[in-house]
């Protein structure tokens, strides 16, 4: 070969590493150094892939390079698949071969013997090389690849991975012209990526009694995306439990403002609660890497069933290559890519209070038509509840006054106890003051402290009776009774009629002496 013909070939080949180099879109290298080597390409030797998965690469400032001579620091992560298909036909111990290949595009997916590339205005075919999967440091080993093309897909992944790597081209040997001016048979290679998390938590309860607004805040992390990718959807997907009404007067906030309306919609489909991000909203989400949106739905308590209403929420996001995103659903894909990341579930306890009105002479007689109120204690968790009140009456379902029915029994159903976030965790009971403010007829109505009686109100149904209270009757006026007065005006009667009697016979014996 002549000068002129070796000069032209390495023109060519300096010309691609280099724009193999600025064309690796997505990918960098990790520190796990390899040696080039010099000279011509030997086409008998075979190399590897080796593949970093990281969280926030997108985000990082951190250098890398295709030997491993990298300052990569951020977590990988495991459990991602990647694909690996050999471009078919293209040798790249030919010169031609490597002509245009710096143009080429690497397509989404790959079906062998269906998908094509075209590389230098030829069309080649796909061979599918090797399935590999990220261990626990997001590390993983394509090996015992021959000299060749290939075309890396990311093929499955977490479901916390919101931005898929996009397909790359990586040849072996690899031109690293940039760094060690080596040719590389192990080629580090680094897929950007976007991850993210969902968390939710549950608000203090602020009306303790049924028919009260539970608030649920999730919080979802905005990853940092590629520069040439949109979001396609994010939306923040809740299914509220039967035992809650939903509301679409949502609050969603990022860094405690309240985030423009226009970007994003809330859809309730049943129990579904959708808040889906506009077009406008996608691409305002992808300028705010790196903060973290809190949607807080809201249900209001309508039963209590068991006693504990359990919350969970999902996110469904997905990534494009794109300038601008699309018009989003407003409900999430029925067939999205991956099962999407799902928050830690939490849950509110709730109760109710059975009372039981009875005659304090005789307890089994229930008194029907006393009323009471009920009242937050001024001790929520004390260990003996006391009758030290907070706030105004508890309304439940609207109502604020319970009558007691023909039995005596007043069922106040539900009444809140604690919840799975919030201290006292999950605690079992919490107490309440009944005051009663009018007792049945005929019964005397206590009075001040008297009035008043503590109460624990435990999680669930109750199978008996909380609390007993008794009356006693009301005091009236004495009977006139036989022995009292009467009997002294019949005693006077009696005596006057004896001695009238008396007198007569008298009279009549005296008669008859005469």
């Amino acid at each position: 070969m002549s000068w002129d013909r070796t000069r032209k070939v390495l023109s060519v080949v300096v010309g691609l590493a280099g724009a193999l180099a600025m064309g690796m879109t997505g990918v960098v290298a990790n520190a796990a150094t390899v040696t080039p080597e010099y000279g011509n390409i030997d086409a008998a030797k075979t190399g590897s892939i080796i593949i970093h998965k990281h969280e926030h690469q997108n985000g990082s400032d951190a250098t890398a390079k295709p030997d491993g001579s990298a300052d990569i620091t951020t977590p990988g992560i495991g459990g991602v698949e990647f694909t690996v298909y050999r471009i078919d036909g293209l040798d790249l111990s030919q010169t031609d071969s490597w002509n245009g290949l710096s143009e080429a595009k690497a397509p989404a997916t790959v079906t062998p013997g269906t998908t094509t590339i075209t590389v230098n205005g030829n069309e080649y075919g796909f061979v599918k090389a090797a399935t590999v999967t990220t261990n626990a440091q997001g590390e993983v080993t394509a090996s015992n690849l021959p000299v060749a093309a290939y075309v890396v897909i990311e093929t499955n992944r977490p479901s916390t991975v919101v931005d898929i790597a996009q397909p790359f081209i990586v040849t072996i040997p690899f031109p690293d012209n940039a760094n060690t001016k080596g040719w590389l048979y192990d080629v580090n290679v680094y897929p950007k990526n976007g991850s993210t998390t969902v968390d939710k938590t549950v608000l203090s309860q602020e009306g303790l009694g049924l028919g009260s607004v539970a608030q649920f805040p999730v919080t979802t992390l905005v990853p940092k995306i590629a520069d040439n990718a949109s979001y396609k959807y994010y939306i923040i997907h809740d299914d509220l439990d039967s035992r809650l009404t939903p509301a679409d007067d949502l609050a969603v906030t990022v860094d405690g403002q309240a985030v423009n309306a226009s970007y994003y919609t809330v859809t309730i489909t049943g129990q579904a609660v959708d808040v889906s991000f506009t077009q406008a909203g996608l691409a305002w989400l992808k300028t705010i890497p790196g903060k973290s949106v809190v949607t807080t739905f809201k249900g209001t308590v309508n039963a209590i069933g068991n006693g504990t209403i359990p919350n969970k929420a999902s996110l469904y996001a997905d990534t494009q290559v794109s300038d601008q995103p699309p018009v989003p659903p407003e409900v999430p894909p029925v067939d999205p890519p991956v099962t999407p990341p799902v928050s830690p579930e939490v849950h509110q306890n709730w109760g109710d209070l059975v009372i039981s009105k009875v005659d304090a002479d005789k307890e089994s007689a229930g008194l029907a038509g006393a009323q009471f109120e009920v009242f937050a204690a001024a001790d929520a968790y004390a260990e003996n509840c006391t009758t030290a009140i907070t706030g105004d009456p508890i309304t439940v379902n609207g109502d604020s006054t319970f009558t007691s029915d023909a039995s005596g029994k007043i069922d106040i159903s539900g009444l809140f106890v604690s919840d799975s976030k919030n201290a006292p965790i999950d605690a079992a009971q919490r107490c309440y003051v009944i005051k009663e403010i009018k007792a049945p007829a005929g019964f005397v109505l206590p009075e001040g402290d008297a009035a008043l009686t503590g109460v624990a109100v435990k999680t669930g149904k109750t199978t008996g009776v909380d609390i007993t209270v008794k009356n006693t009757k009301q005091n009236v006026p004495d009977l006139p009774m036989t022995g009292s007065t009467g009997i002294a005006v019949m005693v006077v009667v009696g005596l006057a009629l004896i001695s009238g009697a008396g007198a007569l016979t008298i009279s009549r014996r005296r008669s008859l002496n005469k």
